[in-house]
């Protein structure tokens, strides 16, 4: 693992930054395309989506757990840690989020 992801000051962000990203993205996109072009929309655009945003939650929060783990020795690992806890946390919260969507758009009709 290269070194910068594991001590640099913002990695344990990454989970808070993933999060917010995949839902916004996923939330912004959709909602513009059932708006704009509702035809477009239906069970493969919503797991498509969901798909994409998971994978920035994912990513965010792999990054924010490797900063982490294993350093024993940094003064800041509290802090650290009770960041990127937090960020797991809302990574969770929005993959719920972003799963409803997802259900929502498999159950209901893209177009009125």
């Amino acid at each position: 693992m290269a070194l910068s992801t594991r001590s640099g000051r913002l990695a344990p962000w990454a989970a808070f930054a993933g999060a917010i990203l995949g839902e916004a993205l996923h939330h912004q996109v959709l909602s513009d395309m059932l708006r704009f072009r509702c035809e477009l929309g239906g069970p493969a655009a919503g797991f498509t989506g969901a798909a994409v945003a998971w994978a920035l939650m994912g990513i965010g929060a792999w990054i924010s757990w490797a900063s982490v783990r294993g350093n024993d020795d940094d003064p800041h690992r509290h802090t650290r840690l009770f960041i990127a806890r937090v960020g797991w946390m809302m990574c969770a919260l929005f993959s719920v989020a972003v799963l409803w969507q997802t259900l929502a758009m498999w159950v209901l009709p893209p177009c009125p």
